[in-house]
């Protein structure tokens, strides 16, 4: 999951104005790498096409933290 971290952090550092070493796995995405709602919802986009997964609609209220988000692509890298 340490991969997944860095490829994450690529997406985030690539796209929204966060440094490499602010995203950790207990970073939330609104109060700690103070994304908005709308950078969140393209933060969930650029995930999915880094990542070549969907995330479904329903799961994305649960993602609020980095390790989510980590979590969910491991998980969608081993179906």
């Amino acid at each position: 999951m340490e991969q997944i971290l860095k490829e994450f952090q690529k997406v985030l550092t690539q796209n929204f104005f966060v440094k490499p070493d602010a995203v950790g796995y207990t970073k939330s995405f609104y109060e700690d790498l103070k994304l908005s709602e709308s950078e969140f919802v393209a933060m969930i986009a650029h995930t999915e096409n880094a990542f070549h997964i969907q995330i479904a609609d329903n799961e994305i209220p649960k993602i609020r933290r980095v390790r989510d988000i980590v979590k969910y692509i491991n998980q969608s890298q081993m179906q």
